[in-house]
């Protein structure tokens, strides 16, 4: 499959949040995202489950359905995505996703069946019929696809269906920050990337909730968004003490501290890096509908340049994994934010020769990204999950 690059960034299994846009020195303001991110949750795909309409399987052949199993699952996963992808940017005509989503997945799925059955055929038992369990058709958005994997302990053996239900995500107002001041703006790019990086940690946090349940009818306002808020509070302070401290006004951003709620499934949000270029979305994190950070912004004259980094194609993450994913994720986004920022500062002021921006930022940008793909690769590993191969998201270009 094509690997998208970072023009459309969307969620593993949720829905798509809105990008917010900081201009640098261009005087216009933030939209803000208020309570609603004003995107409607993605259709997913609604496959029929494949595990409750096995007979008894084998033990010789257990390890070879589930993996198979797990490649419905995954396939889903990837053709969700593209549906969140289509709902932000739609393409081709009224039969796009017909043409181009749902016909290819089914033959992908009589594929894997046809796999499953072999795995029953060789272990000596009834090859069963699976070829009506191949067509997939859509759910209404905000609906999550049912799935076949084993994520709780019992499925394999009873051979139940496992839908796994989409988890809330916080819901953040977007700052609305006046142009920042070219020696703010390292500054302010720094907190944003925090900003984002206490989202997709209280995403996670919602995400464990979802997955295992704890405290009363008030522990996710007392334990996850009134932190959050708190957090936020002071990464806004310090975005405002960096305007100040360069002799410009400064902003008061107070009520864009409290979150509130995303429906399961919606999608949230995110914070602009400063910086004007084109368009460059961010990270989703994955499993939790929550909309990644855009590096977004208008091409002003002698606006800098932006880091154009593919995003990367992870499968449906497991309950067990998904923190480190979340805050893995987290990372790819601060990188870039730190990317663009020595970008605005090569554009106010620059230095080095030809190569400087390849040798001095998007070398080293490859480097820290291999390393965070590298470390989501192990998150994977760990929970005994397949182990996807993500090098080749590591190298970014220019907008």
């Amino acid at each position: 499959m094509a690997r998208p690059m970072r023009k459309n960034a969307v969620l593993k299994l949720g829905g798509v949040g809105a990008l917010a846009v900081l201009l640098l020195g261009g005087g216009l303001q933030l939209a803000s995202a208020g309570e609603n991110t004003g995107s409607t949750a993605a259709q997913t795909v609604n496959c029929p489950t494949v595990r409750d309409k096995l007979p008894a399987i084998p033990a010789s052949a257990a390890a070879g359905v589930e993996r198979e199993l797990a490649n419905l699952d995954e396939e889903i996963a990837r053709q969700n995505e593209r549906l969140a992808k289509q709902a932000a940017n739609p393409q081709g005509g009224a039969n796009f996703i017909n043409n181009a989503i749902l016909g290819p997945l089914k033959s992908k799925r009589v594929a894997v069946l046809d796999r499953i059955a072999i795995n029953f055929n060789r272990a000596g038992a009834q090859r069963p019929n699976l070829d009506a369990l191949a067509t997939c058709g859509l759910n209404a958005p905000g609906v999550a696809s049912a799935l076949n994997s084993s994520v709780k302990a019992g499925n394999a053996a009873t051979g139940g269906n496992n839908t796994t239900a989409a988890a809330q995500t916080v819901n953040c107002p977007t700052p609305q920050i006046p142009a920042v001041p070219a020696q703010a703006a390292a500054n302010v790019q720094a907190e944003l990337a925090n900003l984002d990086k206490q989202i997709n940690e209280a995403n996670a946090r919602l995400a464990q909730q979802a997955a295992n349940p704890q405290g009363g009818a008030n522990f996710i306002n007392n334990a996850i968004l009134g932190p959050l808020k708190d957090k936020r509070q002071a990464a806004l302070d310090r975005i405002e003490i960096a305007f100040n401290r360069v002799g410009a006004q400064r902003p008061d951003l107070d009520a864009f501290a409290a979150c509130g709620l995303n429906g399961a499934g919606a999608g949230n949000a995110g914070n602009g890096n400063a910086g004007a270029g084109n368009s460059n979305a961010g990270n989703g994190n994955a499993g939790n509908g929550n909309a990644g950070n855009g590096n977004a912004g208008n091409g002003n004259a002698g606006a800098a340049r932006t880091v154009n980094c593919p995003t990367p194609q992870i499968p449906a993450v497991p309950a067990q994994a998904a923190a480190n994913v979340q805050a893995e994720l987290a990372n790819l986004d601060k990188q870039i934010n730190e990317a663009n920022a020595r970008l605005a500062q090569q554009a106010a002021n620059p230095q080095g020769g030809a190569n400087f921006i390849n040798n001095a930022i998007l070398g080293p940008l490859k480097d820290k990204r291999q390393a965070a793909l590298d470390r989501i690769e192990i998150a994977f590993n760990r929970v005994g999950a397949q182990r996807p191969d993500l090098d080749a998201f590591a190298a970014c270009g220019l907008n």
